[in-house]
């Protein structure tokens, strides 16, 4: 589990004037566990965060924003930056928004798939995952999906290992929102 320490808008490098008060429900975190976490999965690479700061908006989310962050003049802030991960699973799960913002940098737990599987992914399918795409998954856990280089989200390796009878079987975790309009057309032209 990540280990969350707490640090003051100052030590982050935000100004606390009377704006930055409106955002009742954030806490500042120390960087270096998150990124340390997600550079072990996912090998995004030491820069891949540079100038962001990490909120813990609620018990479940971690988001991230960039520096400078300037929150306009209005009504009270409900969120700041986009949700970086959910905290409050066994496994830190990364959102498919960071998925799809990170996910061309993943050096490690991505997996690039077939216009076949990406359909199957995108209408929230499982996937029969090949030796070659398993090769650079560390394991069970939350893998990045792309197609063609292009990160789309995030899916459930249910294992890696050949024993297992479930060796190669990734879940789809695209968003149903997302995914409903897919059901009757395909992204690629072609009817279902």
């Amino acid at each position: 589990m990540i280990e969350l320490r707490e640090i003051t808008a100052h030590q982050a490098g935000i100004d606390a004037d009377d704006r930055t008060c409106r955002c009742q429900n954030i806490e500042l975190l120390a960087p270096e566990p998150i990124v340390e976490y997600l550079q072990q999965l996912y090998q995004f690479g030491h820069d891949a965060f540079d100038g962001c700061v990490f909120f813990k908006s609620s018990r479940k989310h971690i988001r991230v924003a960039t520096l400078p962050m300037a929150i306009p003049p209005g009504p009270d802030i409900d969120r700041v930056g986009l949700e970086l991960l959910r905290i409050d699973m066994a496994t830190p799960r990364i959102s498919t928004v960071a998925a799809m913002t990170w996910g061309r940098r993943a050096g490690r737990n991505a997996v690039d798939t077939s216009q076949q599987q990406c359909l199957a992914y995108l209408r929230r399918n499982p996937i029969a995952l090949t030796d070659r795409q398993l090769s650079g998954c560390t394991g069970r856990g939350f893998v990045i999906i792309r197609h063609e280089t292009h990160p789309l989200g995030v899916g459930f390796l249910e294992s890696t290992r050949p024993e297992d009878d479930h060796c190669g079987q990734m879940r789809s975790m695209y968003p149903s929102a997302f995914s409903a309009e897919l059901q009757e057309t395909s992204p690629f032209g072609n009817p279902r």
